[in-house]
């Protein structure tokens, strides 16, 4: 008996489609595709349409419906209607000279609309003007009309509150909207309360700068960082450092040794020390930076940069710099 073979023409028919062939939906014809992918016209037809894909079509007459749609939609969409390219359409459309679509007309406010504005809320007044919610914001808003009756003005005892109590129990007790609160508080320039956070009574700062920051933070109570920054906004020192001048002997150990081993010589606080370096521009010392000398600008004007360097120590880029700083001209062969 004859032997039939199975064919394999049609093989992936029904398998879910590969990222290749989809990228070559509406680019290859549809016959070309379904033989490259073993699969039936009827499938690969579907395919495309299901995802609104057209086939390129070639150069063709402008029918009459079509120049009359011209201008009345935006040029992409017109193209994808007409499947055309939207510069096909565009050239089209400034060959008949036809002007662009608009979206839409700009609304002009009349003076009886304006007369409503502020007298309903947004939402309220747009349905009644046809119009949409922003657009009577804004207008309102340029027009500087406030939202209902005009706001109370808040009284000397009104702005004591703020800072002190919480947003939400403030605007409980004086009967106003929360965010007029939070506004108010933001134009003075008041922070907002913390409920972990204890105001300073006056006994409190009598003892700021009495003693250590860390001896007064373990007597109030309070971390070491709020009573240090609670200090230096009263501009208080501190009792060791108070009324102790520098002297030229300690200024020129600035920078010759560690802030923290210069401390305890000079029996200061780290942030004395910091302080006082940076002002006077120094700094901070580094074992492997070379410190120069008066010789060693003298050698620099003398010798070229590479015995220079040599004879001092340093690096060649070292040299360099001070020269360049000093405005020393190279003596390089």
């Amino acid at each position: 008996m004859p032997r039939f073979r199975f064919s394999k023409r049609y093989v992936r028919k029904g398998e879910p489609w590969k990222i290749g062939e989809l990228k070559r939906l509406g680019k290859t014809a549809d016959s070309r595709l379904a033989r490259r992918a073993k699969r039936t016209i009827t499938e690969a037809v579907a395919e495309r349409e299901a995802r609104r894909i057209a086939l390129p079509t070639g150069p063709r007459r402008w029918t009459a419906r079509e120049i009359r749609l011209l201008g009345t939609l935006s040029d992409a969409e017109l193209g994808r209607r007409f499947r055309r390219p939207r510069e096909n359409v565009r050239s089209q459309r400034r060959t008949l000279r036809i002007p662009a679509f608009k979206p839409r007309k700009i609304k002009r406010w009349k003076p009886f609309e304006i007369r409503w504005l502020g007298t309903a809320p947004d939402q309220e007044i747009a349905r009644r003007l046809d119009r949409t919610r922003m657009s009577v914001y804004h207008r309102r808003r340029s027009l500087g009309i406030a939202l209902g009756p005009p706001a109370r003005r808040w009284t000397k005892e009104e702005d004591s509150l703020l800072g002190v109590l919480p947003d939400t129990e403030i605007a409980r007790k004086l009967k106003r909207p929360l965010a007029g609160v939070q506004l108010r508080r933001a134009r003075l320039g008041i922070s907002k309360t913390d409920p972990k956070h204890r105001l300073w009574r006056k006994c409190e700062e009598r003892l700021l700068g009495t003693a250590s920051d860390q001896e007064i933070a373990r007597t109030l109570k309070r971390s070491v960082l709020s009573v240090r920054a609670h200090r230096h906004s009263l501009a208080l020192p501190l009792p060791c450092t108070q009324g102790k001048p520098w002297s030229k002997a300690d200024e020129a150990l600035l920078g010759t040794m560690p802030d923290q081993e210069l401390t305890r010589r000079l029996k200061r606080t780290l942030m004395a020390v910091r302080i006082r370096r940076q002002r006077k521009g120094i700094s901070p010392f580094n074992p492997l930076r070379h410190r120069w000398t008066i010789e060693d600008d003298a050698l620099l004007r003398r010798c070229s940069t590479g015995e220079a360097a040599r004879l001092i120590g340093c690096s060649i880029s070292a040299a360099q710099n001070r020269r360049f700083r000093l405005g020393i001209k190279a003596n390089d062969p």
